[in-house]
């Protein structure tokens, strides 16, 4: 039983990735960055959770050379508050 419920969080987060990825794909920009923020902050121990954090890097330095530091700058906030000890 324990295999199965260690088992439930990867499978998430693989969900989590996977549709992120589509969602920025689609052009869904906002949608696939709170996907990868959720990711980063919930399971951060993932094994996606270091493409998810490059994601939101890469898609913070876009934001800012396209004119949009608030984004750019929420996205980094929460992946820096991500990865503080509590």
């Amino acid at each position: 039983m324990a295999k199965q419920e260690s088992s439930i969080p990867e499978a998430i987060s693989a969900s989590l990735l996977s549709f992120a990825q589509f969602l920025e794909e689609q052009g869904q920009v906002h949608q696939s960055l709170d996907l990868y923020l959720k990711l980063v902050e919930r399971y951060p121990a993932s094994p996606e959770a270091p493409l998810a954090a490059q994601k939101l890097a890469a898609m913070a330095q876009g934001s800012r050379q396209a004119g949009q530091p608030h984004m750019a700058l929420r996205a980094l906030e929460r992946l820096e508050a991500a990865h503080q000890e509590p």
